[in-house]
């Protein structure tokens, strides 16, 4: 197993280049818009115009079709019940102008929902949701800290999961994903798988001596990978399946995230606690 090698401290760095390169991309992103991260209208005040249709609707034609409408944001849908299109854009604009501007290029429109949020009501979600994540991660730390009372396993369980939500979100954004309530929902439920398969790590090195260190590693390795491959193949037939625009961008990000979960977990994590085991004589 890769963990049995003598400089398996290196594999460390595959998870702190992840992680810094995600922190520089997203200061990045804050130097030239002002904002860490693309949020939804939920989180920022605007209007969402869903469009469904039996046909393929080309979000670059509409994009071009309403360029003179300002700042607007368009993401394609698609799954078994058909197609559809989100577009994005400021509450002042008016709504039944822009939608009889797409009908008239041809575009057939099967159903139409609109969501319009002012731009007060966004930020007062966007702040309430800055306050729930700062106090999953301190609820976070006090369990973990209660549960190991030992500092560096404690860090390295912590040092993981806030790993998984900045890479996760720096990823987002690449991909074209917006921070909205749905979006945040699975940032909190990535909150909760990356603690559990770090505590199961930790607990197993720890306090479980029924067999060698490497042994346990492995051991766990085996169950820990089993466990987030499961999951990771049931949000994969979500998002293929494409049942609804908000169920598609959860399991999306849930995806990214379990997936740099798996990085974190076994080269950051895992490393880490080794280390530590060998320092202190565990075996």
């Amino acid at each position: 197993m890769f963990m049995e090698k003598s400089r398996y401290k290196l594999l460390i760095l595959i998870p702190m280049i992840l992680l810094i390169g995600s922190i520089a991309f997203l200061v990045n992103n804050y130097a030239q818009t002002g904002e860490w991260f693309d949020r939804s209208i939920q989180l920022k005040g605007g209007t969402l115009i869903t469009l469904s249709s039996d046909i393929k609707i080309s979000g670059d034609d509409i994009e071009i079709l309403l360029s003179g409408y300002g700042d607007l944001t368009i993401r394609e849908l698609s799954g078994f019940s058909g197609y559809g299109l989100l577009i994005e854009i400021a509450a002042e604009v008016d709504v039944d102008e822009v939608i009889n501007i797409i009908e008239n290029s041809g575009v057939q429109i099967e159903t139409t929902s609109i969501e319009t949020i002012g731009p007060a009501l966004g930020e007062s979600f966007w702040s309430q949701a800055q306050v729930g994540i700062i106090i999953a991660f301190v609820l976070m730390g006090i369990i973990v800290l209660g549960i190991f009372r030992t500092a560096v396993p404690s860090f390295a369980v912590i040092l993981a999961a806030v790993s998984d939500i900045i890479i996760t979100l720096a990823l987002m954004q690449i991909f074209g994903i917006v921070l909205s309530l749905a979006s945040l929902a699975a940032l909190l439920m990535l909150i909760g798988y990356s603690i559990d398969t770090d505590i199961l790590l930790t607990t197993r090195l720890l306090r479980v001596k029924d067999n060698t260190l490497n042994q346990r590693l492995r051991n766990t390795f085996k169950t820990g990978v089993t466990m987030t491959g499961t999951t990771i193949g049931v949000l994969a037939s979500l998002l293929i399946f494409g049942a609804s625009a908000v169920l598609s961008e959860i399991a999306a990000v849930l995806l990214i995230g379990l997936v740099i979960d798996l990085v974190n977990t076994w080269l950051q994590n895992a490393v880490l606690l080794k280390w530590y085991c060998e320092r202190r004589g565990i075996e």
